[in-house]
């Protein structure tokens, strides 16, 4: 599966924010450290809302990455 790599500076600017006016974005960590969205909540952010975030300078050219998923043992 592929997501969206973030920085840490693009993560902390989507915090709270909504892609689509409803629906928030969800930056998470995975197990090689790297912050990252879904692929869903990049295709349905709306350019008007992308402009309303200031965010169409990286947003366009963030890079798609393997997910690699956190793995909790329990004992």
């Amino acid at each position: 599966m592929e997501v969206y790599k973030l920085t840490t500076e693009q993560k902390e600017s989507l915090i709270g924010q909504t892609y689509d006016g409803f629906q928030f974005f969800n930056p998470s960590l995975d197990a090689d450290g790297n912050w990252f969205i879904s692929i869903e909540e990049y295709n349905n952010l709306t350019l008007v809302k992308a402009q309303e975030l200031n965010i169409i300078g990286w947003w366009f050219i963030l890079p798609l990455i393997n997910y690699n998923p956190t793995i909790n043992e329990l004992f």
